[in-house]
Parts: C-alpha cells; structure tokens; sequence
C-alpha cells in the first residue's frame, strides 16, 4: 500500500511530511549545491509520537486561521540525545497584544547543538495546511480498522 506524504519546499530543503497510524515522520532533506541529499549535514528523520499530533494539528489549525493558540513543543527523547520540535508563531502584533493576522509561524526542528542540527521553517499558509492534512492524516490512519489491530 502505497503512502500519502506532504512536503513543505524550501531553498534551503524539503521537509517531507509522512502521516503513519502511530504518528507523523518528519523527514528533512537539505538542498545542497540545488540537490536533495539524504544524507548531507543537516538531514534528519523524526517520528512524532502519536499523543503529541493531535496538539500539532490544533495549534497548525489555528495559526492557519489566525486565531489564538499557545505554542506547541514535542520532546523526543532517545539514546543518542533529545529532540525538540515546536510548532511557535511570532508575539502579536496588534494593540493589547492582538492577533494581526500578520504574525509569521514558524516550525523548529532541533536535534543537536550544531547550526546545522537546528532547523528553523518559515511557515506560509500552504505549508501550516500541509502539516494540518498530514496531522489530520496520522488522526485518520490511526482510527482506520486496517490499521488498527486493538480490537482483533
């Protein structure tokens, strides 16, 4: 069975957005000399754990349609050192401190103390739907009785 995948296209790189039943891979590939390299510093796959894409398909929903929303932040922890990815969006800009609308979102991925294990995503309206449809995606597959195997 063949797998849907969302990517958010960068100059730097593409992360590739890949919904599975038990949670969202996160695939980041960066552009290196105008090539895709799998294997070139700053590439990383992280799988976010499924409790935690419920809280990313909310608060991607909501930056989307510019509404008030704390900020989201998944920690990874494993062997060779934690993950931080957090789904945050500028202060407000209006006055009270109000959404304006105008407020830029951003997506960090951080796997390491190095500038290349650092990677901060720029967030536009078409990249916060695709990590909205890949969330709303994992939510779908895990419900799917194909997938799930708790009441065999």
């Amino acid at each position: 069975m063949g797998k849907i995948n969302f990517t958010i296209e960068k100059p730097f790189g593409h992360l590739q957005l890949i919904p599975h039943a038990n949670g969202l891979q996160m695939k980041f590939l960066p552009n290196i000399n105008g090539e895709l390299d799998e294997n070139g510093l700053g590439s990383c796959s992280v799988m976010i754990p499924i409790e935690y894409v419920g809280g990313l398909w909310a608060t991607s929903r909501a930056f989307l349609y510019a509404v008030e929303s704390l900020d989201v932040n998944v920690i990874i922890s494993a062997q060779d050192g934690d993950t931080l990815v957090k789904l945050y969006r500028d202060k407000p800009k209006g006055a009270g401190g109000s959404l304006t609308g105008e407020e830029v979102s951003w997506l960090r991925i951080v796997t390491g103390r190095s500038e290349e294990e650092r990677r901060r995503i720029k967030l536009g309206p078409r990249d916060l739907l695709c990590l909205e449809l890949a969330c709303n995606s994992v939510l779908v597959l895990s419900a799917s009785p194909i997938y799930n195997t708790a009441g065999a």
